[in-house]
């Protein structure tokens, strides 16, 4: 099984890396909708922190895998503060809610889960999601300091994804040994 220790040096990696000051901007109620989307949508920040948390608890029996999905959850915690950031520099509140005005609901966590490689499997397509989300945040603004935050972002949501997928790969390993 993977150690904590090699999963948190690939979590580490971005951590010389800093993360761009959010420009000042201009009220913008149009933009904060997409906004809005991935911090407190269904795919959203606020949605990978509780499911990873949910996850962290669950699996404590797996204690390496549990540790690192609480450090991730707690850099999730910092892109969603990043995103609040923004919305309340665009002249909105921070409020915890999809694009459609919809507030969030902790049934946007999956708390039914089979075994390890479904979590796995189904945490590494939140990540896509979540990379997809920031690409399309990218493409709605000519703001090139707001670009570089969100690219900023996206490598972190790459490097979750990555361990994610070495998870995986070792639970597959693991099972090919058999």
């Amino acid at each position: 099984m993977i150690k904590y220790e090699k999963l948190k040096a690939i979590l580490q990696k971005n951590k010389c890396i800093p993360y761009p000051k959010i420009p000042k901007m201009y009220s913008n109620p149009r933009y904060c909708k997409f906004i809005y989307e991935s911090f407190g949508g269904g795919k959203g920040e606020l949605t990978a922190i509780t499911q990873y948390i949910y996850e962290h608890m669950e699996l404590s029996e797996h204690k390496d895998i549990s540790r690192i999905l609480q450090d991730i959850a707690i850099e999730e915690m910092h892109h969603l503060d990043i995103l609040g950031q923004i919305l309340l520099e665009l002249g909105e509140k921070p409020i915890y809610r999809n694009s459609r005005g919809e507030m969030w609901s902790a049934h946007n966590v999956k708390y039914k889960m089979c075994d390890l490689k479904e979590i796995m499997k189904i945490n590494m397509k939140s990540e896509e999601e979540a990379i997809e989300g920031y690409r399309l945040l990218m493409r709605y603004t000519n703001n090139m300091y707001l670009r570089k935050v969100y690219e900023r972002i996206i490598l972190d949501e790459k490097t979750h994804l990555e361990i994610f997928k070495e998870i995986l790969f070792n639970l597959n390993e693991k099972e090919n040994c058999k």
